[in-house]
C-alpha cells in the first residue's frame, strides 16, 4: 500500500456498523478491560453487554475496577483484534432507579448472571461510552489497522507495522 492510501478515510458508517454487529455478537460476551491510577495498569475479563456503542459491565463497588474509575475513567478494552477505548462511569447498584434501564440491558444478556449478582449488596453498573476503536486491517507488504475515531466520527486506516 502507497502513502495516498493510508491517508485515505475508510467509511465511518460502515466501519461504525461492524463495531456494532461485533458487539451485539456473543464473540464480545467476555472482554478484558484496563483500569489504571497512580502509575498502576490492572486488566480482567468482564462480562460485557453492549446497546449501541455504550457497553456495560458489573462489579463490586469496593473492587479495584470501580477504585481505578472513580480516580481515572480512561478505560480499555480488548477482544481478540479488536482493541476499545472509552470513558467509564460509575451508575449505581443494579436496583437503583439510575441503573435499572442499563440492568435491564445486562439482563437480556445475562439473565442467569445478572439474577446471581442483582441483590448482593455492593454491586454496581459501570457503563463505558467508546470514544476509539481499532480493528484488524490489510497487509500488503505493510500492516494497516482500521482506526474508528468515534468522537470525531472518522474512519481511517494506520500503518502498524512493515516486513
Amino acid at each position: 500500500m502507497g502513502k495516498q492510501e493510508t491517508e485515505k478515510e475508510l467509511d465511518y458508517k460502515e466501519k461504525k456498523a461492524e463495531l456494532t454487529r461485533f458487539l451485539d455478537s456473543k464473540d464480545s460476551e467476555t472482554m478484558v478491560l484496563a483500569t489504571s491510577c497512580n502509575d498502576r495498569v490492572l486488566a480482567r475479563n468482564v462480562l460485557i453487554a453492549a446497546d449501541g456503542l455504550d457497553l456495560y459491565l458489573f462489579t463490586w463497588a469496593h473492587s479495584r475496577k470501580c477504585m481505578q474509575i472513580q480516580e481515572n475513567p480512561r478505560v480499555a478494552l480488548c477482544k481478540d483484534n479488536v482493541q476499545l477505548e472509552g470513558i467509564a462511569e460509575i451508575l449505581g447498584g443494579f436496583l437503583d432507579e439510575k441503573a435499572t434501564k442499563y440492568t435491564e440491558i445486562m439482563r437480556r444478556r445475562f439473565p442467569q448472571a445478572i439474577k446471581a449478582w442483582e441483590r448482593r449488596p455492593g454491586m454496581m453498573v459501570v457503563r463505558v461510552k467508546l470514544t476509539f476503536a481499532v480493528t484488524g486491517g490489510s497487509s500488503n507488504g505493510d500492516v494497516y489497522i482500521d482506526c474508528l475515531d468515534l468522537k470525531n466520527e472518522k474512519a481511517y486506516p494506520k500503518k502498524w507495522a512493515h516486513y
